[in-house]
């Protein structure tokens, strides 16, 4: 009787270990103040592409909010001092204004995403280096625009 290889076996249940990663779980730190946390028990696999789960975590994290969340940001306004007193209109438009804004962020942080998975069609490794590089600054400063907006 012949014997089988275990090597299939154990490709099928490491890409198998992939697809089922844990990015963590929130810890409390402090009985008293739930904002006192740390991410625990994330997958050692995750390690190997922090950049591409960040950009996948921040994009997905934007999108969750912006649908769920009917804050709009002060920088949506163009003038600050009517934020308190904004006619109908102007609520409405700042309130576009902030989806686009912060929907446009997370678009940029797909685009990254799709570049450390490796989604793009030109040969030039040089050109897409520097792009990546664009993309991560520009990502990152639109990010820190909306960033002290984004709660409730």
């Amino acid at each position: 009787m012949e014997k089988r290889s275990n090597v299939g076996k154990k490709s099928r249940f490491s890409d198998r270990k992939l697809y089922h990663l844990s990015i963590g779980k929130v810890k409390n730190l402090n009985r008293n103040d739930w904002r006192e946390f740390e991410i625990t028990n994330i997958s050692w696999n995750v390690h190997w592409q922090t950049n591409l789960f960040l950009a996948v975590i921040i994009r997905d994290y934007l999108r969750f909010f912006i649908k769920n969340t009917p804050v709009i940001g002060d920088c949506a306004f163009d003038d600050t001092s009517k934020i308190l007193d904004c006619t109908d209109e102007e609520c409405k438009a700042a309130s576009q204004k902030w989806k686009g804004l912060v929907n446009s962020v997370a678009d940029e942080f797909d685009e990254l995403a799709r570049h450390y998975r490796g989604d793009f069609d030109d040969v030039d490794v040089k050109s897409r280096e520097e792009k990546r590089s664009e993309l991560v600054k520009k990502a990152f400063a639109d990010l820190a625009f909306i960033f002290d907006e984004l709660s409730w």
